[in-house]
């Protein structure tokens, strides 16, 4: 049984975070005085994750070599993260006013919890944006057949090859139909705008 600090002390564990951490020192958005800060949090990263590792699925080298890149790519998608941040600068409306000289901070500043809840859309909607949702829906779900709608969730789950595939047929053949489809949902929705 191999235990966490056997993973850590292992030779080639060592040479590993030693190459690493040299390597990612001397490239772009990093420092030559911060290998031996880049070889501590390489250790302790893999410290943490030893415990995850299990000598029946696989090598110490392989594990040790999995954790040490994975960490790699999150320091440099922190620091690159940092870069973008910071090198934008706003300027809000709603605080300052033209002609003042306040300072510019950055979007990273700017930013809240708010902001980024609306922009991944995961702020949720009013209930009166919901019934215009589902009343909308149900007019366009009313366009359809049966037949019509399983081909359609099939086309949205499968693509249009998948869907031929599933049906045994061409793709070809779906081509008309979806755009006859298409056609017909168009028609309806320019009747419809024509009365609002």
């Amino acid at each position: 049984m191999t235990s966490r600090s056997d993973v850590v002390s292992h030779p080639f564990t060592a040479d590993l975070i030693r190459r690493k951490a040299m390597f990612l020192s001397r490239s772009a958005g990093f420092a030559r005085a911060e290998e031996e800060d880049l070889r501590q949090e390489m250790t302790l990263f893999l410290l943490t994750k030893a415990d995850l590792f299990d000598a029946s699925r696989g090598s110490i080298q392989a594990f040790a070599t999995s954790v040490v890149t994975s960490w790699i790519g999150m320091e440099v998608r922190r620091r690159k993260g940092v870069k973008r941040r910071a090198a934008a600068l706003t300027l809000s409306l709603d605080e300052e006013h033209p002609g003042s000289r306040t300072w510019r901070s950055s979007i990273g500043e700017r930013m809240n919890d708010a902001d980024g809840g609306r922009r991944t859309g995961t702020t949720p909607r009013t209930p009166a944006e919901e019934a215009a949702i589902r009343d909308e829906a149900a007019l366009v779900d009313a366009m359809f057949t049966p037949r019509e709608r399983i081909l359609l969730r099939d086309v949205a789950e499968l693509g249009i090859t998948g869907a031929a595939r599933k049906r045994k047929v061409s793709r070809w053949i779906l081509l008309p139909r979806l755009e006859a489809i298409r056609a017909r949902v168009l028609e309806s929705a320019t009747s419809l705008s024509d009365f609002a």
